[in-house]
């Protein structure tokens, strides 16, 4: 059931929440000032007459939001961030986030470019959204409101579909593939059969190639940070769009089990699992991977080659650390997850026991045991390591004991 939108303004912006209740005020005030409307819009609006939280705030305004938005921040001692381009605002204030947009109409150029804005009125603001569960419209007036919904976004949350809004709208912006993939799993909603077929032909005309890896990237990570990415990976592969994104991406892997959550970056490791490092490269060559990417997805290829010598029998907890030393813990921890239980269970205690021992002696107490200084010192510390690892040594003093035979011949 979906709350009636009547009480949308004092549910979302609640008495029981000083800083959502600050923002409304301030928000209210500035419009009443100057005469201009303010809207909430968007996801919050969705969320809301879901009956699910709402987490950060969109909001439209026929005016100059960064105005608004600068003194707003002033208001509830928020960070400014503006982005005149778009004539857009970002106001953050401890875990939420304001986004403010100059109600605007957006043009296309061509397919996958960014957009043309001009300043408009709110209902053709509504008009360029990606899906009509999105473009719905609270006034920000009164505690009693009327939903703005010229797209029947209601009637769609009704029956949980996820539509677009006219049938070139995955050609004009090709990221919105990846967020009616999202949506989709995050709502439990289906793609209407009409916005199926819209991006199909979009994915067969070569829509997401339009789009800079940046792009790509950053719909792609937003995915991963949902609360059950291989959900919505597993759509993505079944609808083409993995493979759009790079001939070798696939989630067939990742079907047939549940999973427990895990940090984003461990799911780029999942994703990347059957990638070889060629593979690997190419794609993060095709999504301007940042470090943090690039390395995941190379110390993954490497893991998954070693995964062979990690299903040998007896192995040592100190010959597991060498196998493992150095890698990613976000590829590790993907391990964990798809790799043999043999493995994952090794791969378990390497990062809850064994990656962070270390040898009770410093370099520097070696040194006075006579170890030259030097190589031998870092060669010494790993085989104290070492000898910890596997139950060798048990006191500082077993550790004394060896240094001191290593020391005797350079005595």
């Amino acid at each position: 059931m979906l709350t009636t939108p009547d009480a949308a303004m004092g549910g979302v912006f609640s008495n029981t929440d000083p800083l959502r209740r600050a923002i409304y005020d301030e928000v209210r005030r500035w419009a009443a000032q100057t005469g201009m409307a303010a809207y909430l819009v968007g996801g919050p609006v969705r969320d809301y007459l879901l009956g699910v939280p709402v987490n950060d705030l969109d909001i439209t305004v026929a005016g100059d939001a960064p105005a608004l938005a600068a003194g707003l921040a002033d208001a509830i001692g928020g960070r400014l961030t503006v982005h005149r381009r778009f004539g857009t605002a970002t106001v953050s204030a401890r875990d939420l986030t304001v986004d403010l947009v100059t109600a605007r109409r957006e043009t296309y150029r061509h397919p996958g470019a960014l957009p043309d804005v001009q300043p408009s009125a709110i209902a053709d603001d509504l008009a360029r959204r990606d899906f009509t569960v999105n473009a719905m419209a609270i006034p920000i007036a009164n505690d009693a409101a009327e939903l703005v919904d010229p797209h029947r976004g209601r009637a769609d949350l009704d029956a949980g579909i996820i539509r677009t809004l006219h049938p070139q709208s995955f050609r004009d912006d090709p990221t919105r593939i990846l967020r009616a993939v999202r949506y989709a799993r995050r709502l439990n909603f289906r793609i209407d059969d009409a916005t199926r077929s819209e991006l199909q032909s979009a994915l067969s005309g070569n829509a997401l190639a339009t789009l800079s890896g940046d792009r790509v990237r950053h719909e792609l990570a937003r995915i991963l940070q949902e609360p059950s990415p291989p959900a919505a990976l597993r759509y993505a592969d079944a609808l083409g769009v993995l493979a759009a994104i790079h001939p070798s991406l696939s989630a067939s892997h990742l079907r047939g089990r549940s999973y427990a959550p895990a940090a984003p970056l461990t799911w780029l490791a999942a994703l990347v699992w059957p990638l070889s490092s060629a593979a690997g490269a190419a794609l993060c060559a095709r999504l301007n991977a940042p470090a943090d990417w690039a390395r995941v997805t190379t110390d993954t290829a490497a893991l998954v080659e070693r995964l062979p010598q990690l299903t040998e029998p007896d192995l040592t907890p100190s010959e597991v650390c060498a196998r493992l030393d150095g890698l990613s813990p976000d590829a590790l921890r993907a391990a964990t997850i798809l790799a043999s239980p043999v493995v994952a269970e090794r791969v378990r205690r390497y990062l809850s026991e064994w990656w962070s021992l270390a040898p009770r002696l410093r370099g520097s107490d070696l040194m006075e045991l006579g170890v030259p200084a030097g190589p031998a010192v870092g060669a010494a510390l790993r085989a104290l390591r070492q000898a910890r690892l596997d139950g060798e040594t048990h006191s500082r003093q077993d550790e004394t004991q060896l240094a001191r035979q290593w020391a005797s011949p350079a005595a």
